[in-house]
């Protein structure tokens, strides 16, 4: 299993984005980032450890203090997961959440787990964060998808 992690986390650093767009990622974004990443590596692998996080790539760039925000989300996120994706589908057109993509996906569990966990993060900085995420990790569409789930979300 091991091998099989490490080239996924491999695949996942070396190739989920371009060195251009990661550039404008750091502090808070490169946390809300790795969290982006675990929860992606977790439902491509079936793997949803925490302590997955730790060999991230964004995740090692961090202080202790980024650290412990990316740990948080996450572990709401996983320890929430079925109630997280409920909250998703209450705000989307289409109520199977396996056709959303996996990026998109994370990215919206990201968000929903830090609005729900006790940190301290205003909604309309999580909501530009995650369109921002969603601009760098997603398609061409994901961001506005995004934007709109998030923004039905909040309202």
């Amino acid at each position: 299993m091991n091998k099989i992690q490490d080239n996924l986390n491999n695949i996942i650093d070396g190739e989920f984005v371009s060195e251009e767009k990661t550039q404008s990622i750091f502090g808070t974004t490169m946390a809300r980032a790795s969290v982006v990443q675990s929860l992606f590596e977790s439902e491509i692998s079936k793997d949803y450890k925490i302590e997955n996080i730790t060999n991230l790539h964004f995740f090692t760039k961090l202080n202790k203090s980024k650290q412990k925000i990316a740990k948080t989300i996450l572990i709401y996120a996983l320890e929430n997961k079925k109630k997280i994706d409920e909250n998703i589908k209450k705000h989307t057109n289409d109520k199977n959440i396996k056709r959303i993509p996996k990026t998109d996906l994370s990215i919206l569990r990201m968000a929903v787990a830090e609005i729900f966990s006790e940190i301290d993060t205003p909604i309309g900085v999580i909501v530009n964060e995650s369109v921002k995420l969603a601009d760098i990790f997603g398609s061409d569409t994901s961001k506005n998808f995004i934007n709109g789930v998030l923004s039905s979300m909040v309202r």
